[in-house]
């Protein structure tokens, strides 16, 4: 056991190192393709809205028996007999001693009898059935959106940055101070020589 943990151990130490040499590489990479590159690239990104659909249970449908029971009537045609007793006097006939005796003679008598039979007979179907339906819906989400503002704080002379103007360039309340030209300023000087001259010349002239 005691092998096995120090294996692992060096497998991890190793996993490691390897880990940090690649970090180290792609930061050195990194650092290198920043020298060549001389423009920075700033990505502005958006979050875009899209809607689809998916499939969920919306709920069922139960079809459900149950069982009542009713109470019905029905009309059973029958027919039964009836028996009837008459006597009839008989005159004029003389009895023989063989039929003088206990006797006893039987008729059936028959009637209907109501016998219920009940049945299951099917007297109606229901059916249930799905029908897909296209409709529209409209959703309403919030989204990100980056905006990107370019301040050019630069102090350099004989440029000024993107879309500044010479007028907003300027200290506010201060006037805008007009510079002189350099064939301003030599006119002026040959102005003072020629006078200087003048002067000269007069002062010699009076003595």
């Amino acid at each position: 056991m005691d092998r096995d943990e120090e294996r692992a151990g060096r497998r991890e130490e190793g996993a490691k190192e390897d880990h940090l040499r690649e970090d180290r590489e792609e930061y050195l990479r990194g650092r290198e393709g920043g020298r060549d590159e001389e423009e920075l690239r700033v990505q502005r990104t958006e979050e875009e809205l899209r809607a689809g659909t998916r499939e969920r249970e919306a709920g069922e449908v139960r079809v459900r028996k149950n069982v009542r029971t009713d109470r019905e009537q029905i009309s059973v045609p029958t027919r039964h007999e009836e028996v009837s007793v008459e006597r009839v006097p008989v005159e004029g006939r003389e009895a023989l001693e063989a039929e003088i005796g206990e006797d006893e003679v039987t008729m059936p008598v028959t009637e209907d009898e109501v016998v219920v039979e009940k049945r299951p007979v099917v007297k109606e179907e229901i059916r249930v059935r799905k029908d897909a339906v296209q409709d529209e819906e409209v959703v309403e989400e919030d989204v990100l959106r980056e905006e990107v503002d370019v301040e050019d704080a630069t102090a350099t002379r004989g440029r000024r940055g993107a879309g500044e103007t010479a007028q907003s360039a300027q200290p506010e309340g201060r006037a805008e101070e007009k510079r002189p030209d350099r064939e301003e300023t030599g006119r002026e000087e040959a102005g003072r020589g020629e006078d200087f001259i003048e002067k000269a010349k007069r002062k010699l002239q009076g003595q």
